[in-house]
């Protein structure tokens, strides 16, 4: 997933933010819990107000992370 991620990332840039979580350091893992982010790897789409709008557990085809993504930008 990383390759597929740092693609997004890029292709985004700008729109939208992309944060990366260790769950092994404890002030992380605590979001992870937040969230209810179950599995690894884990991506999570929240929209402005930080609410989730999507969630992929595995690995997920790029087009569909894209998808995702674009129903978040304003």
């Amino acid at each position: 997933m990383q390759p597929i991620v740092n693609e997004l990332e890029e292709e985004f840039a700008g729109q939208v933010a992309f944060y990366r979580l260790n769950v092994e350091e404890p002030e992380q893992a605590r979001v992870q819990q937040e969230y209810g982010l179950r599995g690894h790897p884990s991506v999570l789409v929240l929209d402005g107000d930080g609410q989730p709008n999507a969630q992929f557990v595995g690995v997920v085809e790029v087009e569909r992370l894209q998808e995702a993504l674009t129903a978040v930008i304003p």
